[in-house]
C-alpha cells in the first residue's frame, strides 16, 4: 500500500452510545471529529511540536487523532453513558491519553479490557497476548454524570495502514 492515499471520507468513524438510563436517552448529541497529526521540526533540545489539522487526504503511516465529543443537550443530568467506537478498517489503534473509564476490544466488541489483560485465538495453538494492531473497538465508561447543556470530550490515535 505504500504510497497510496486515502480520501478522509474512507476513515469515517462509526459511533454507538451505548445503554443508557431513561433520563438520558434522547437528551444528547455524540460528534466526531478526525484530525491529521504534523510534527513541526525539532528545535535544539526540544521535541517536535505537535499540531492537528483537518485532512483532505491521509496515507499510510500517517498518525489520526478521533476526538469523540458527547453534549447533554437535555434538561436532566446524562450518566452512565457508554461511548463506544470501533476502530476503522482504514487504521490501526495507536493509544488514548484519556485513560479513565478506558478499555478495548479485539473480537468485534463483545468483550472489553486492558489491552494488556487480552487474548487472541491462533489457529492451532495457545492464544497470544493481543497487541494494538488487534483492536477492533475503543469504549469510555463514564460514571459521572454530563450535567445538562456541558459536554465531554475524549480521543484516540490511530495510523492509517
Amino acid at each position: 500500500m505504500t504510497g497510496k492515499s486515502w480520501k478522509i471520507l474512507a476513515l469515517l468513524v462509526g459511533l454507538t452510545l451505548g445503554a443508557q438510563p431513561a433520563a438520558a436517552q434522547g437528551t444528547g448529541a455524540l460528534t466526531s471529529k478526525i484530525e491529521l497529526e504534523k510534527l513541526a521540526p525539532a528545535t535544539a533540545g526540544q521535541a517536535p511540536a505537535k499540531s492537528y489539522i483537518l485532512p483532505d487526504v491521509v496515507v499510510p503511516g500517517d498518525r489520526i487523532r478521533v476526538t469523540l465529543t458527547f453534549a447533554n443537550n437535555g434538561i436532566a443530568p446524562a450518566a452512565g453513558l457508554n461511548l463506544t467506537n470501533p476502530i476503522p478498517e482504514g487504521l490501526v489503534f495507536d493509544e488514548t491519553n484519556d485513560t479513565a473509564g478506558f478499555s478495548v476490544s479485539t473480537d468485534g466488541g463483545k468483550t472489553f479490557g486492558a489491552l494488556a489483560t487480552l487474548k487472541v485465538p491462533v489457529s492451532g495453538a495457545a492464544p497470544r497476548a493481543a497487541v494494538a494492531a488487534d483492536v477492533t473497538h475503543v469504549r469510555w465508561l463514564w460514571p459521572d454524570a454530563v450535567a445538562p447543556g456541558q459536554s465531554r470530550s475524549v480521543a484516540f490515535f490511530g495510523r492509517v495502514r
